[in-house]
């Protein structure tokens, strides 16, 4: 069977990454999944489940975004550049314990690398760019899609060079057919309730699961809590990527209903049948969060928390509403159920 396409697929071994690869190969298309020497045997492996279910396939190229053509070699260099008809970069460093020099190397100097690469493939349709939400830094209010710079500060290296990512995207859609995708913070899969980590706001609704007192919040959480599941970001940030309509065009992956981060908390607390978080203000997510033996220090590093539970920000989707076909973020009280027993499975 000849495949619908042939994509590249940076990111791996990010649960995002293998996501979207997951679901091109079970759409038909020939995935090529870039991963590092060292994720390589691992990606194999995922190649191997992906051969027995899916109509696609996938093939494992090692490498590294940030080495000249992705460190690939001639031959192979030579059959992208005649075959991928899309790209799907969601290579990045998220992580906020990582210096900013590195983050700035990975972040933006990894996806300078792909689309010089990406200038040499003929068959090129779309490079789907995987950004945040939280490039609006300290911004309140509204933020529209369109919307990049606005004097905004940047809170953590992450935001600042996804913002700069994104400028970099920008200038290269003169000459690229470009997609930007800006996710929330992504929680576990809807349907199963499964995520490869439990850190930033799962590692607050695991300690609320496993913790019989009422655990401690440091902010009254009267602000909404940007998250969606990641089966949605996913299979949204690929419907757009095959729409004509999204190329040059910037878009936000969010939930229409999203609920304030107190909501959110006291759902997965009824939930789990545990009692509902208490607001000590006088105390830092940090300090708080460090206290909890649950979290065995996944917090750590998650000082960014703090600030998105503290910011009055909404981000508008007009745009990426009227292309997704009706297409949308499932409500949270659909899965909070499922999220609480997959966390409360994974630790029994």
């Amino acid at each position: 069977m000849t495949p619908l396409r042939t994509c590249l697929v940076t990111g791996f071994p990010l649960d995002a990454a293998r996501r979207v690869a997951l679901e091109l190969a079970s759409g038909g298309d020939h995935v090529l999944l870039l991963a590092r020497d060292k994720f390589c045997s691992e990606a194999k492996a995922l190649a191997d489940e992906i051969s027995q279910t899916a109509s696609g396939s996938l093939e494992v190229l090692c490498g590294d975004i940030l080495a000249l053509d992705l460190g690939l070699s001639g031959p192979t260099v030579c059959r992208l550049q005649a075959d991928v008809c899309e790209i799907h970069h969601l290579a990045a460093i998220h992580y906020h314990g990582v210096q900013a020099p590195r983050m700035r190397q990975v972040n933006v100097d990894g996806l300078r690398e792909v689309l010089e690469l990406a200038l040499g493939m003929r068959q090129l349709k779309r490079v789907c760019v995987w950004s945040t939400v939280f490039v609006a830094g300290n911004r309140t209010g509204t933020v529209f899609e369109h919307q990049l710079l606005k004097g905004q500060t940047f809170r953590n290296p992450y935001e600042k060079t996804k913002a700069q990512a994104e400028e970099l995207a920008r200038s290269a859609m003169a000459k690229l057919p470009i997609t930007v995708v800006r996710v929330p913070n992504l929680l576990g899969d809807s349907r199963t309730g499964e995520a490869a980590r439990v850190d930033g706001v799962y590692a607050v609704a695991s300690a609320i699961v496993h913790t019989p007192d009422a655990v401690r919040l440091p902010v009254a959480g009267a602000h909404v809590l940007h998250v969606v599941p990641v089966d949605f970001a996913v299979a949204a940030a690929v419907r757009l990527t095959r729409h004509a309509d999204a190329i040059g065009g910037t878009f936000h992956v969010v939930d229409e209903r999203p609920l304030t981060a107190r909501a959110f908390f006291d759902a997965v607390a009824d939930a789990a049948g545990r009692p509902r978080p208490v607001v000590t203000l006088q105390s830092r997510l940090g300090l708080v969060l460090a206290k909890l033996p649950t979290l065995s220090g996944q917090t750590r590093h998650d000082h960014a928390l703090l600030s998105w539970f503290e910011n009055d920000v909404r981000f508008d989707n007009a745009r990426s509403r009227s292309l997704l076909g009706g297409l949308s973020c499932p409500p949270v009280v659909t899965y909070i159920d499922t999220l609480v027993q997959w966390l409360r499975d994974r630790d029994d």
